[in-house]
């Protein structure tokens, strides 16, 4: 024996009380995900590197060979643990559960028996014997067929994690890389020297120098765990978002490759279209939709789902990979049932409104003025004049609901610059001759235009002068159309009036958003003025006061979008 420092056992102790220190800095985050098999795995690291330690300072054979069994069984549930930590920390944590992670943990418990009683069969090594090297007890054998299987699953479980750790690397971006990079390139370190004694390259005997290199792999997971968040920044969280936003979105989704062929699809996919998680994969996308083009517009699709006829509409967007490539393409039909029903029924109720009613008030208003005409007798004159007016007023009524429809078709049509001060003009000298008694004053510099469609801004200030005239009982009615504000951004104009003002209730309903037969509007200007101003980006605020109502109509101004 030689009398020099054993520097290969010094060196293998302090590794593993490097690894020791390590895990009293990890211990405190083990509830984080991925933490506590990193912690076993560091935990192996330092079982191996101890042992391995001390085994070198017994030159009994006897008690030599005892040291074989902590070695060995942290080889092999340093893969284990590896690779259940890189499934976890990846958000791949449901593998943990699977058979085949059972398969595994039971190979590597086998092969933890083997070695134990290798001394009774000799599976796994044989001519066992001491070889003192550098003043310690290294060791000599055969390594037998089982030794290298034992080594080749341990190998694998290492490179298995690595690669699942890389693929975080590449799919999630600069958020998780550089931990993910770290943790993914520190078993390089120990692996060649393991790789080199268990062929037997280098000196005679080959020495193991897999614990003395351990620190440098520490090194890169240190890197990652003190400076960049190892486990504040997980992967798992980012993994389990992308999946839960699909299954969560509540629209059916399927995900095609370049090909065209079915790679993904959630829940809702497989409820709508009858998908089978087996079978469907890789099927043409045009066996389940073959309706559907990728690179079209405006589609929809029907299906019988639960036994009634729904109706979606289909989106499709494009997947790109880092270089700008298509790599396939993402499909979500948006359930539409309920408003296409929506929209067919408000269609035939406006049409009703528009031509039905309209023509048969038409008729109605005519035999009544005839009939009035007619009559002698004061009382049934004027009982046939309220039925006049009451007639126009459901004749005004279905002017206005043709004025929503306008409003709703409006509705997401590109807004141009439109000059405030010619529509209210426009308003005024049209109103004039129905109003000829009024006043309508415009208060609006020549050039100053907001962002909207010219016919949506002309119902909306019209609809405001016209109502504050015809609520007005005094005989010179009044209207005001002023710009009141002018930023960069929004110009606001004011209708002022001098009536009576708007009701508390008319205003309270717009407030809430909702109509009821107790509580509800005398009529739709109010709507219509409040949908229009709202579909044009804007805002709108009633303000009674004692003597009339100012209504401020806030919209875009024409130059806040030449200046983006």
């Amino acid at each position: 024996m030689s009398s020099a420092v054993p520097w290969l056992a010094v060196g293998s102790l302090l590794s593993g009380a490097i690894s020791v220190g390590f895990i009293r800095y990890l211990w405190p985050y083990r509830g984080k995900l991925g933490s506590r098999f990193f912690i076993a795995t560091i935990a192996c690291e330092a079982l191996w590197s101890l042992s391995y330690g001390a085994a070198l300072l017994v030159f009994d054979p006897a008690l030599r060979r005892l040291f074989e069994l902590p070695i060995w069984f942290a080889i092999n549930f340093i893969g284990v643990f590896f690779l259940a930590f890189a499934l976890e920390y990846t958000g791949r944590g449901r593998l943990l559960r699977s058979k085949l992670m059972a398969g595994i943990v039971l190979l590597q418990t086998a092969h933890t028996l083997v070695v134990a009683t290798n001394p009774l069969h000799h599976v796994a090594w044989s001519n066992y014997h001491i070889e003192p090297v550098y003043g310690v007890a290294t060791v000599a054998y055969t390594h037998q067929p089982w030794l290298f299987v034992n080594a080749a699953g341990f190998i694998l479980m290492i490179a298995a994690a690595s690669f699942l750790l890389v693929d975080t690397v590449i799919s999630y971006g600069p958020l998780y890389r550089t931990q993910a990079a770290a943790i993914a390139v520190s078993p390089i370190f120990p692996g060649l020297p393991f790789l080199l004694w268990l062929v037997q390259v280098g000196g005679s005997p080959p020495l193991n120098l897999t614990p003395l290199v351990f620190p440098v792999h520490l090194a890169f997971d240190m890197y990652a765990f003190f400076s960049r968040d190892m486990f504040e920044l997980v992967p798992a969280s980012r993994r389990v978002a992308d999946r839960a936003a699909i299954e969560n979105l509540g629209s059916p989704v399927v995900i095609v490759d370049d090909g065209g062929r079915i790679i993904e699809f959630n829940g809702e996919a497989r409820r709508v279209l009858g998908l089978d998680s087996g079978s469907a994969l890789g099927r043409p996308l045009d066996d389940v939709l073959p309706e559907v083009d990728l690179r079209g517009d405006d589609q929809t699709v029907t299906r019988v789902v639960d036994g009634r006829r729904r109706v979606y509409a289909v989106t499709t967007a494009s997947l790109n990979d880092s270089s700008g490539a298509a790599v396939g393409d993402t499909v979500v039909l948006q359930d539409i049932t309920a408003e296409r029903r929506r929209e067919q029924r408000l269609s035939v109720l406006n049409r009703v409104l528009r031509h039905n009613l309209r023509n048969d008030l038409n008729v109605v208003s005519g035999n009544v003025q005839l009939a009035a005409d007619r009559v002698d007798d004061e009382e049934t004159r004027r009982f046939l004049e309220t039925a006049e007016s009451k007639t126009a007023d459901l004749m005004a009524l279905g002017e206005k609901a043709r004025r929503i429809e306008q409003v709703v078709a409006a509705d997401g049509e590109p807004p141009t610059a439109v000059s405030i001060r010619e529509t209210a003009e426009r308003i005024r000298d049209d109103l004039s001759e129905q109003y000829p008694a009024a006043s309508i004053d415009v208060d609006v510099p020549e050039d100053r235009e907001v962002l909207a469609d010219s016919e949506l801004l002309d119902q909306i200030l019209r609809n405001l002068v016209e109502n504050a005239l015809e609520h007005n009982p005094a005989d010179r009615p009044s209207v005001q159309v002023e710009l009141v504000a002018d930023d960069e951004s929004t110009l606001t104009v004011a209708v002022r009036d001098d009536g009576a003002g708007i009701p508390e209730h008319e205003l309270a309903v717009l407030d809430t958003e909702t109509e009821s037969a107790l509580e509800h509007g005398s009529g739709l200007g109010l709507w219509l003025v409040k949908w229009g101003v709202t579909s044009l980006g804007g805002s709108v605020r009633f303000e009674p006061s004692g003597e009339g109502t100012t209504v401020y109509v806030e919209l875009p101004a024409a130059d806040a979008d030449t200046e983006q």
